[in-house]
């Protein structure tokens, strides 16, 4: 587990910073399975949303895995913002197209009053957990498979179906749906 005083990539002078992030660490091999974003609720970002934020640090933890010949992966996120808990997964279904599947949404309690929402806080974190412990488990086969084999796997799928140019979100104006 890191918090925010580390990137994602080390050769990207302008990568963003999760923060927090749980990382399976193989031998030499560090490979992130669940990100993180905290803001506070009237906290508001004036240059890009922590979903999209979120977002791209997905895909680049996505990107990393399958570089990594780690099959049928998906990386987690965790997006909190005052007392809502967000939860992510995203997956790579077909060239360049990234899914980000939005697994749940948990309202934390703040007095002893609504202490009946705790099974369901825990239940939706047990659920990514599982996810996240797959992926670590499938990351620890691929790590194992490169030392026995001195080559890394092929990477399934393959690396044109991996898109690492920026993406523009927009939106359209409520006047122009129809």
């Amino acid at each position: 587990m890191k918090w925010a005083n580390g990137h994602l990539k080390n050769d990207t002078p302008n990568a963003s910073k999760p923060d927090f992030s749980v990382y399976n660490l193989s031998g030499s091999t560090k490979c992130v399975v669940l990100i993180a974003e905290f803001k506070h609720k009237e906290q508001n970002s004036y240059i890009e949303s922590d979903l999209v934020k979120l977002a791209k640090q997905m895909k680049s933890t996505l990107n990393t895995l399958i570089i990594n010949g780690v099959s049928q992966r998906k990386v987690c996120g965790i997006q909190c913002e005052g007392e809502n808990v967000y939860a992510y997964t995203m997956d790579l279904p077909s060239p360049k197209l990234y899914r980000m599947a939005s697994v749940s949404k948990i309202k934390l309690f703040k007095n002893l009053d609504q202490i009946s929402l705790l099974p369901s806080v825990i239940t939706h974190l047990l659920y990514l957990k599982t996810v996240a412990s797959q992926t670590a488990l499938k990351i620890e086969t691929a790590v194992l498979s490169t030392y026995n084999n001195l080559k890394r796997p092929a990477p399934i799928p393959p690396l044109d179906w991996l898109s690492n140019g920026s993406v523009t979100v927009s939106r359209i104006p409520k006047n122009q749906k129809k």
